[in-house]
């Protein structure tokens, strides 16, 4: 997957990345410099990612979540990938994306 990060105007300790879907959305989440926490954003096909400090764990724990309550049951489950972009200030910020088995219907 191609991630496209960059900085919202204003705000040079903030990266927000995203991607251009092959549903035609484009998913987006932020990560603010030295924060411990991973924001997402969930696409409609069932395409997942979350960025920043202990994305992985983060991503597991949502997926994790969403199977107890047997949300996605349909997809198939999902196989989880983890890369790294380059932030606006220099540093490497984690990405953790799941992809489903069988995407759903846009």
């Amino acid at each position: 997957m191609e991630f496209i990060a960059r900085s919202p105007r204003n705000k040079p300790d903030v990266v927000e990345v995203r991607y251009d879907c092959a549903c035609g959305c484009k998913p987006r989440a932020r990560y603010q410099r030295g924060t411990d926490e991973a924001n997402h954003e969930h696409c409609c096909c069932g395409q997942v990612h979350f960025v920043g400090a202990h994305a992985e764990e983060r991503l597991k724990t949502y997926l994790d979540e969403r199977s107890a309550q047997g949300m996605d049951a349909e997809v198939g489950g999902y196989s989880i990938h983890i890369q790294q972009v380059d932030a606006p200030w220099g540093e490497p910020v984690p990405v953790a994306y799941a992809v489903p088995a069988t995407p759903k219907a846009h």
